[in-house]
């Protein structure tokens, strides 16, 4: 039996917390900081002329990287003798994204293993373990790509705000994936020396790592086709604009933002985000005015929606409850 207490980890009850109102009020003075950039109205302009169907087509891309989700963490919880279903699991992915949106530090991580507990009572210490592997190669492959992507683009943030944030996200990143390393070689020690009434919820953290070589490259290759779903996703909106500045540019763009909304400082980077793409974007042949309402419509997809669609999935699932 996890001792591990569900109820603490609900959406609503780490909504109303000092460290929830702190990212918000960063995230506002951030996107203040933000909108005083460029000329809103003229951005409104450039929006109302963007061609709709593709930016249809940019939220439809952004939301069929869920299934992926869903069926990846499907796979990883099989060395564990878990079979849950893609479908479920895309549900319980869509109410972390959700919580992730408004919640500050990535909670919506730690929801994802709640929700398993509530709803299919699988201990929340192996849920972690999995998650925590999840997110690992989630990292990964996003550094891969942003440095792959980068070497032309990296000039453009040369000491700005920005740079300092992505420098130390991309720190943070590889200090990760070495620490994950380290602890597959550790964490057997750790257990042992541990107080005995933490040597099981170790040890069920330790069956959810994932250490399963044959399961690696379905697992990156599916890795893959998320994290460039969304470089696909703000290719879209490029074009939409009428902004054909390639592929490559997106792809930079999108790896350094999931770069940015790994840091817990704001729910899903809001406001970072925003400046970061402003500037990429402004520093790419693209005016003020145009990169804001890029920027605004993209945010729109892939923030803002997720707020709106997650939030009435929230009140009306009844595997919140």
């Amino acid at each position: 039996m996890d001792a591990t207490r569900p109820e603490k980890v609900g959406i609503r009850e780490n909504f109303f917390k000092w460290r929830t109102l702190i990212g918000f009020i960063i995230a506002i003075l951030v996107i203040y900081l933000f909108l005083k950039k460029f000329d809103l109205k003229a951005a409104i302009a450039s929006i109302s002329n963007a061609n709709i169907l593709l930016l249809l087509l940019a939220l439809i891309v952004f939301y069929s990287s869920l299934p992926l989700r869903g069926l990846r963490w499907d796979i990883l919880l099989r060395p564990s003798d878990i079979r849950i279903g893609w479908k479920k699991l895309s549900h319980f992915y869509f109410l972390s994204w959700f919580a992730n949106a408004i919640l500050p530090a990535r909670i919506g991580d730690i929801y994802r293993a709640y929700l398993l507990k509530k709803n299919n009572d699988v201990s929340v210490s192996l849920s972690l373990g999995v998650v925590f592997s999840e997110r690992i190669i989630d990292l990964a492959i996003t550094a891969i790509l942003l440095v792959l992507s980068g070497s032309y683009f990296w000039t453009t943030l040369k000491d700005t705000q920005e740079s300092v944030y992505l420098f130390w996200g991309v720190g943070i990143v590889i200090l990760i994936i070495a620490l994950f390393v380290a602890m597959l070689f550790v964490l057997p020690w750790i257990i042992r020396i541990a107080p005995k009434t933490l040597q099981p919820k170790l040890e069920l953290f330790r069956a959810g790592i994932f250490k399963w070589p044959a399961l690696l490259p379905i697992i990156t290759l599916l890795t893959i086709f998320i994290w460039l779903s969304e470089a696909l996703r703000l290719y879209i909106v490029l074009l939409a604009f009428g902004i054909k500045s390639g592929f490559l540019l997106a792809v930079f763009i999108s790896q350094a933002s999931l770069i940015l909304m790994a840091l817990p400082i704001s729910p899903a980077g809001l406001g970072l985000v925003e400046l970061l793409m402003l500037k990429l974007l402004s520093s790419s042949n693209i005016s003020l005015p145009l990169a804001g309402a890029i920027t605004l419509t993209d945010r729109l997809i892939s923030y803002w929606s997720l707020v709106i669609f997650g939030g009435i999935s929230y009140i009306l699932s009844a595997r919140t409850r």
